[in-house]
């Protein structure tokens, strides 16, 4: 999140030992009294730091208790704030191969709609991109980048204004994601080359507008990179 005063700086340092674990789910915050003198900030910026905190479902007020964090399964996940913190941990394995389960539900449908719609101008847009992919190889922060623009484009070609918005929000995690996912891939001996060849496979089955072949690809390409997670180094 962007930190412009020092509410904001409260609520980004605790969300983030929030998200880390740091502090666990059911711990009490410390009252606003002590937050305030251990921050240096008055009452009024730790109970608007807690009102956003509570706003992402991040922590709850219960009564005798006081401020309490809530379990992970409540907490507001898309939020870009949430996701940030989650993605910027310094152990974020797990938050990692979760964003890659949620590539199986997601992309092989985008993959899927863009076969269905895309138009030529999508096509040669998709193509540009895998053009851009292939070139950046050897550079872990172009290939991250690099490849979120050709799923972009994918997205773009879906045709789906939803799922267009579902990846515009989660663009920052993603882009995390994809610079994890390149270290990963550099550890195994041909998976760059062989992760490369699905993503050329799904560019072929979009330009000829095969869904069934497009949407396996894409799925074909999810499982490929989740071996390769699997059998990276922690």
């Amino acid at each position: 999140m962007a930190i412009y005063n020092l509410t904001d700086q409260l609520i980004h340092d605790l969300g983030k030992q929030i998200i880390t674990g740091d502090i666990i789910p059911g711990e009490t915050l410390p009252k606003i009294e002590t937050l305030s003198e251990i921050h240096g900030v008055s009452r009024t910026v730790v109970r608007e730091a807690f009102k956003a905190l509570a706003t992402r479902r991040l922590v709850k007020s219960v009564p005798r208790l006081g401020t309490i964090v809530s379990p992970r399964s409540e907490w507001q996940w898309w939020d870009t704030d949430v996701l940030s913190w989650a993605s910027d941990s310094g152990n974020n394995r797990n938050f990692i191969l979760k964003l890659n389960e949620l590539g199986f539900a997601i992309e092989p449908i985008a993959a899927k709609l863009a076969a269905k719609n895309a138009t030529q101008a999508d096509i040669v847009k998709i193509t540009d991109c895998y053009d851009q992919l292939e070139k950046s190889l050897g550079d872990k922060d172009a290939w991250a980048q690099t490849d979120y623009e050709f799923h972009k484009s994918i997205y773009d070609a879906s045709n789906n204004e939803l799922l267009v918005n579902m990846l515009q929000m989660l663009s920052k995690v993603q882009l995390d994601y994809r610079f994890a996912t390149i270290t990963s891939i550099k550890e195994q001996q041909y998976a760059t080359e062989r992760y490369l060849q699905f993503h050329k496979e799904l560019l072929i089955a979009i330009s000829n507008h095969d869904e069934k072949s497009a949407q396996q690809k894409m799925y074909d390409l999810q499982e490929e990179l989740a071996s390769i997670l699997a059998n990276s180094n922690p």
